[in-house]
């Protein structure tokens, strides 16, 4: 065999290997960005005055901006699970926040995400909070994980904030890899961790699902050296901004076959017990906005719930896109199985639906839905149909609240004994729930 022949065997062998490649990655690679009790109104592109969020602003002005995307559920592990199951927290038996020990965990014969995208021929990893249990089959590596690097609960999972003899530690897989590490070096901690994942895994044949939950703005907030003092919204603005950062540092690494989703797992922290407040380490400041509406983090008005959205994906989601048809944590397995392909049939217990074709503008409206609304200890407590929203409070006393979203964003203005049919509509709607 002569050179010429030779030469041109080694180049077609040569394509036809980059060819089965690019074959192999045409499905998107998926990042889901989950910060910890940011508020809807924390960003610039949701209207803060102060805090400057360049990053996350470009997302919203390249992508897909919801006004209407809601939490199921207005803490930490019960939206976690929504996330990852498609269902209302409460039907996953993980309704309310689980501790350190706790027999109560996300079970490991329960479809999830993290399965879905391996079956889908993903590789799969998670660098952040985890806090859906520490106990065997509930960790991440039981829900199609093929690594995790993190920590197994919040970061105010030991004294004073939290009566507890657990030490807190980052794990790698399984492993104890630091011990009481530094909330304040987390976020950086993390970012690095992502961009290492993204090159490395970028390295490979099979598209990547990387869920990162950062553990910020969670109090006690803190943030890095380089941010001390950058925003004029003090110390909490100084976290958001290094937030921001952090996304922007991961944006540069991707190329445009990547789905970026970002959101919050509830509304802000704006009333904390006082057992946050036993060194004087955390403010009761310390928080964020809920831009027009009312309540916070725990309770079941919308700023408990209602929180950012942005979805970004070059080409194919539309630039500048914005949406108020309401969309709800559990319609993101659902919308990820329609994104990247995956043809298997979900399971008929998912209490979310795809906004795949609303995101990328294929489907402007959606037909009107139920939605629940879970409080703090999984108990059912307000459900919307349309702009009606319809709140019964469980703590005494209890008062039944009737809102017309449409025009009361802000559920200023209690209207159910002007209209006692539409409380009793709704009532009936909240009857229903059980059998979801």
């Amino acid at each position: 065999m002569n050179r010429r022949t030779l030469y041109f065997l080694l180049c077609a062998c040569f394509f036809s290997i980059a060819d089965a490649h690019a074959q192999k990655r045409k499905k998107p690679n998926v990042i889901f960005i989950l910060t910890d009790d940011m508020g809807y109104g924390d960003l610039g592109c949701y209207g803060h005055p102060l805090i400057k969020t360049p990053h996350l602003d470009k997302m919203a002005r390249d992508g897909f901006r919801s006004g209407a995307f809601m939490d199921p559920s207005p803490a930490c592990t019960p939206t976690r699970a929504s996330l990852l199951t498609g269902r209302y927290a409460d039907k996953v038996k993980l309704g309310r926040v689980v501790g350190p020990g706790s027999k109560n965990g996300l079970a490991d014969s329960i479809f999830s995400l993290g399965k879905m995208f391996r079956a889908n021929g993903y590789q799969t990893m998670i660098i952040g909070k985890w806090h859906l249990g520490d106990q065997p089959g509930t960790r991440p590596l039981s829900h199609g994980f093929d690594h995790f690097f993190g920590m197994l609960y919040s970061h105010d999972f030991q004294d004073p904030f939290v009566q507890t003899d657990t030490v807190l530690a980052v794990f790698r897989d399984h492993e104890r890899v630091i011990e009481k590490p530094d909330h304040s070096k987390l976020m950086q901690l993390y970012t690095d961790s992502a961009i290492a994942y993204i090159r490395r895994a970028g390295r490979q044949d099979a598209p990547f699902f990387l869920y990162l939950p950062f553990p910020m703005p969670h109090a006690p907030v803190a943030a890095g050296a380089a941010w001390k003092g950058h925003s004029a919204a003090g110390v909490y603005g100084d976290v958001i901004e290094e937030i921001d950062d952090c996304v922007g540092r991961i944006l540069q690494q991707l190329d445009k076959n990547t789905i970026v989703l970002f959101s919050s797992d509830n509304g802000p922290w704006n009333n904390m017990p006082d057992r946050m407040f036993g060194r004087d380490i955390v403010k009761p400041w310390d928080h964020g906005s809920t831009g027009p509406f009312r309540g916070g983090k725990a309770n079941t008005y919308e700023g408990g719930h209602r929180v950012p959205f942005l979805a970004w994906w070059p080409g194919h989601i539309p630039a500048g896109s914005f949406s108020n048809v309401p969309c709800i944590m559990n319609d993101m397995l659902p919308t990820l199985a329609t994104a990247t392909g995956y043809t298997p049939p979900l399971p008929g217990n998912i209490n979310g639906i795809s906004m795949w074709n609303h995101i990328t503008g294929k489907q402007p409206s959606m037909p009107e839905r139920v939605l629940y609304y879970l409080n703090a200890g999984g108990l059912l407590e307000a459900v919307r149909h349309g702009d009606w929203k319809l709140r019964i409070a469980k703590a005494a006393p209890s008062e039944t609240e009737l809102f017309n979203l449409s025009n009361d964003p802000s559920e200023k203005h209690n209207v159910a004994k002007r209209y006692p049919d539409k409380v009793k509509e709704l009532q009936l709607l909240l009857k229903e729930y059980a059998s979801l």
